[in-house]
């Protein structure tokens, strides 16, 4: 059962970046979030995605880990050094292999939430809610 409240879903619009560098993934998560009357915003790659995280015009942000080149940990790494990473509601997800403690680890940086791929859709649309409500 999905634990989120449906009144604020319906009456709230987010604006969510998605960093992620499969466009399969992108196109598919905006399909399900634009239904649900959110706004999206994509970058397909990590530098793209931390010009855009900058901006900080969005309520969420789903960035993902493993991206070639500029990967979600430079963004995680720029943000901080720039003392930027605390301010921004960044959920991370990634289906390559982290341990417990690597998430911990981000989440003590200033990351908001985690969760690994394959993802339940319903998951990631309650997550995105707690976490732009907290």
């Amino acid at each position: 059962m999905t634990k989120y409240n449906k009144q604020k879903e319906e009456t709230t619009s987010l604006k969510i970046l998605i960093v992620d560098d499969n466009e399969q993934i992108t196109k598919m998560l905006t399909t399900f979030l634009e239904l649900k009357q959110h706004i999206c915003t994509i970058a397909n790659d990590g530098k793209e995605g931390l010009e855009l995280i900058k901006e900080n015009n969005n309520d969420v942000i789903l960035l993902d880990l493993a991206m070639p080149e500029f990967d979600g940990y430079a963004v995680i790494d720029d943000l901080e050094n720039n003392n930027l990473l605390k301010d921004r509601k960044i959920i991370v997800f990634t289906a390559s292999t982290i341990t417990q403690d690597e998430l911990d680890k981000l989440v003590d940086r200033g990351v908001k939430s985690y969760l690994l791929k394959p993802i339940d859709i319903d998951t990631l649309l309650s997550k995105i809610i707690e976490t732009a409500n907290s």
